[in-house]
């Protein structure tokens, strides 16, 4: 059985996995950010959605855990029959530790590599079902937790893609009227959906209510919802085309690292200087998600008692840097999890570089230098 500092670090990974998930402004990147959280919080060898149609069947399907080389030989990606149709057409949760012993199962390519352990959950927009999420391939099979985590993360995948679905909508839109009733219906569904993530929470921990450690990542939960509807609503004066309401990036970042620190008694300091120009939103997010991976591992797992960032900008480029005092790790043996990769993937997309320098007993330094090609004179 877990112990407490195990269930209080699960929490708070599902947390900052769940925050990520929800914000994401592309479809793509949020299923696939999705797969990565559900198989690095459930320990399993291989993820995917299936995003259905009216009928149930995938007429969409993102997978992670295969090379390229093995989707091709296995051939043409699954339809929705057998298991992956129960849990799309009626919206049921499927936990087996052996899912050939399943009366649902259809059987499997001939390429396609042993999966025994399944744990799959319906992802809904609203009411309706969006796709299935599922996982497959964990050592010793899939618990009560596990499921509490997949089923957490699928709420706020659905409350990701909704949002996505709004602001297109919005894209789309040149009606004023519609732009308010489009700000009232992300309004309303999103702040439901983190409700519902929070009180997932609370359900799991809710047999511990008496642990300190819980309680704190109770906390945290707290805040970090909280957080999400603050971001929400400045979604929503975005909305209304008041761009005086957008805080700006050194604001953001300030506030990101309050909110990672919130449970932890290690002072953080954000040192912001130069001229920021005004920024896209997709670059924006990409740093913001540096600063949050980097962050969040110097809190989690570096043992430091003291962490830096530091933004600086010019009118070329701007310059991260995140250092901490902890104890360091192996850069170039450390496995590439999804934090890391995460970190690179944003960088390189960005159209920038992303350095890493750890030492023992030392801490460590992750860099950033991203251009800022395109973007305004306007400070922020």
């Amino acid at each position: 059985m877990q112990n407490s500092d195990g269930r209080r670090d699960v929490l708070l990974l599902l947390i900052e996995r769940a925050s990520s998930i929800v914000e994401q402004a592309d479809l793509q990147t949020l299923l696939d950010v999705t797969i990565d959280a559900a198989m690095e919080l459930t320990g399993s060898r291989f993820g995917a959605i299936g995003v259905v149609n009216d009928h149930g069947r995938i007429v969409d399907f993102h997978h992670r855990g295969l090379s390229a080389s093995d989707a091709n030989r296995i051939g043409n990606p699954p339809v929705g029959r057998g298991i992956l149709g129960d849990i799309a057409q009626h919206g049921v949760v499927v936990r087996v530790d052996d899912i050939m012993e399943h009366a649902g199962y259809s059987g499997m390519p001939s390429e396609h590599p042993t999966m025994s352990s399944f744990l799959g959950v319906p992802v809904k927009v609203r009411d309706k079902i969006f796709g299935n999420l599922y996982v497959t391939e964990k050592p010793g099979g899939f618990d009560e937790q596990d499921e509490v985590a997949i089923k957490a993360l699928a709420v706020a995948a659905g409350a990701g893609i909704d949002s996505i679905r709004m602001a297109q909508e919005l894209r789309d839109s040149a009606v004023r009227e519609d732009r308010d009733r489009i700000a009232r219906e992300v309004h309303d569904s999103i702040i439901q959906n983190l409700f519902a993530v929070g009180l997932g929470l609370q359900a799991h921990a809710a047999g511990d209510a008496d642990d300190p450690d819980l309680r704190v990542a109770m906390d945290s939960a707290a805040i970090a919802i909280d957080a999400s509807i603050t971001e929400l609503r400045r979604l929503i004066y975005e909305l209304h085309g008041d761009p005086s309401t957008r805080g700006s990036l050194g604001t953001e970042i300030e506030d990101l690292v309050g909110r990672l620190g919130a449970p932890y008694d290690v002072p953080a300091v954000v040192t912001v200087s130069g001229s920021i120009p005004e920024l896209d939103v997709s670059l924006i997010d990409d740093v913001l998600q540096i600063v949050r991976e980097s962050v969040s591992n110097a809190f989690r797992h570096s043992g430091a008692t003291s962490i830096e960032v530091t933004l600086f900008a010019d009118e070329r480029s701007l310059f991260l840097a995140i250092r901490d005092n902890g104890h360091g790790f192996d850069v170039a043996n450390a496995p590439w999890g999804l934090g890391l990769t995460n970190m690179a993937t944003r960088a390189k997309r960005a159209g920038g570089t992303l350095d890493i320098e750890s030492n023992h007993g030392i801490g460590t330094s992750v860099e950033a230098r991203i251009p800022v090609v395109g973007a305004s004179d306007s400070t922020s």
